[in-house]
């Protein structure tokens, strides 16, 4: 059976303006077949888990009904970040952010805070390589205020002069003290596309020669409906979530088209030896390893993307985790995760180990991982589902944590990633042939990027010829 946001895509006019009244009947009634009894409407209904509202303007409204807790959120997704900057313009999403908190839409910070002081929250912000996010939390009865507050976003009303020299201050402060470490190198390599690769603050120079009328302009840029999405969680009616859909539906954008689209990073799954990335590091502390492998999900599905990486190192009775750390104890703990920029992601395995031990440890996680292309163990995926029906349980359990599903699913491109009932069906379905299919699609060397901080002097290998080694072993 399709979850109900699957069949709402497929219901949408396929052209001409669609009104609020129009996306409030797709979403609740576009399923809802004369013919279907009673409890099966009520059924259907009820396995809905996200509701997505595209309005005239461009703007994405995301809700995700949780009635059984007390609080609601309502999240800001907005696209912009480093990836979207320029060596000239670097760092200034950041900025924006932190201008944000200084005024808003016309509220000084003093107006602001009492307004939030009023609604017992703070608003949480935060910029990423791809996205500038606002988060508030509080209870159902400030609903009406939360969606106000959230509109001054797009009011556009300029900042005083005054207050960007001051915020330009804080964030050149904030710049001095910032250190670069092993992982944020990586990452950064990671990021890099034709238009260059940028650190989120960017740097004390690029944020000193930014003009009032550059930041105004990128201002209008990113705070606009089509470059938005709002992501509301926790307790509150469908009455409310109309409410959302009338507030944000007049809002107009600046531009006619969207401002911002993202560029594949330089050799995405076309990977070889001059992507990897041998660091100097400190001859006391142990080697960091870091490798990551692009995944093409034209060819591997998602939900199978993340098994492979449980099954692999991420969960303490995973395949690496019991070969390094019980057998050999090379490492304190190893992990692995999806990392996500926008809508590329990479599966990364990440570990410190002694110096001495290094070059070992690397050809014990390569066979292992050889293995995991030539085969998986039916059981191994039984005790995955069972994993990752408690998690997805647990996680509804928790507004924020909804909030970042729904939210970070848009950001990158694809909101059935928000979808648990949707997902709970596809890992039911999924063999254990299709599993060892993913591995062997995603371990291969041109998806393959090795990343080594290390006392030169410590590790006399050849890491040129042992990453070739290890290349060969995929």
């Amino acid at each position: 059976m399709k979850s109900l946001w699957q069949v709402q895509g497929s219901a949408l006019p396929a052209g001409g303006p669609i009104s609020p009244g129009d996306l409030h009947e797709i979403t609740f009634s576009c399923i809802i077949d004369a013919n279907l009894s009673q409890t099966k409407k009520q059924e259907l209904i009820r396995m809905s888990a996200i509701r997505e509202h595209v309005l005239q303007n461009g703007m994405t409204i995301l809700c995700w009904h949780q009635p059984y807790l007390h609080g609601v959120e309502m999240g800001l997704y907005l696209k912009g970040g480093s990836i979207y900057e320029t060596e000239e313009t670097q760092g200034i999403s950041h900025l924006l952010e932190h201008l944000c908190f200084r005024g808003l839409g016309g509220l000084n910070h003093e107006v602001l805070q009492r307004t939030l002081n009023r609604f017992g929250a703070d608003l949480e912000g935060m910029t990423t390589a791809e996205a500038i996010v606002f988060r508030l939390t509080s209870l159902p009865r400030f609903f009406d205020g939360m969606l106000e507050l959230f509109t001054k976003f797009f009011t556009l009303s300029p900042w005083p002069l005054e207050a960007i020299e001051k915020e330009k201050h804080i964030v050149l402060r904030q710049i001095e003290q910032a250190e670069e470490d092993f992982d944020e190198a990586v990452d950064r390599a990671w990021r890099e596309t034709p238009a260059g690769v940028f650190p989120r603050m960017g740097t004390a120079e690029a944020i000193s020669a930014l003009s009032a009328e550059t930041i105004w302009n990128w201002q209008n840029l990113i705070f606009q409906p089509q470059n938005a999405c709002l992501v509301i969680t926790g307790n509150f009616s469908t009455g409310m979530e109309q409410t959302a859909i009338e507030t944000f539906e007049g809002l107009e954008n600046y531009t006619s088209e969207p401002p911002f689209e993202q560029h594949i990073p330089l050799g995405f799954c076309m990977r070889d030896a001059s992507s990897d990335l041998i660091l100097d590091g400190d001859p006391e502390a142990q080697a960091q390893v870091h490798i990551a492998f692009d995944i093409d999900e034209e060819n591997v599905f998602p939900l199978a993307a993340r098994i492979v990486d449980t099954i692999t190192a991420g969960s303490d009775d995973s395949l690496l985790f019991q070969a390094l750390r019980e057998e050999e104890a090379l490492v304190a703990e190893i992990e692995s995760y999806i990392q996500e920029i926008g809508q590329f992601h990479r599966l990364v395995i990440r570990y410190d180990v002694r110096q001495e031990k290094l070059a070992e440890s690397l050809r014990k996680v390569f066979m292992y991982l050889h293995r995991l292309t030539m085969y998986v163990r039916p059981i191994r995926l039984e005790q995955v589902r069972s994993r990752f029906t408690v998690g997805s349980a647990l996680a509804q359990d928790n507004v924020s944590e909804m909030n970042e599903l729904a939210g970070w699913a848009w950001v990158a491109g694809d909101v059935s990633r928000a979808d648990l009932d949707a997902q709970s069906a596809q890992l039911n379905d999924l063999s254990a042939e299709e599993l060892l299919d993913a591995a062997q699609t995603i371990f291969k060397p041109e998806n393959l990027v090795i990343s080594v901080e290390r006392d030169p002097e410590a590790v006399t290998d050849d890491l040129g010829k042992l990453f070739a080694e290890l290349r060969g072993m995929l």
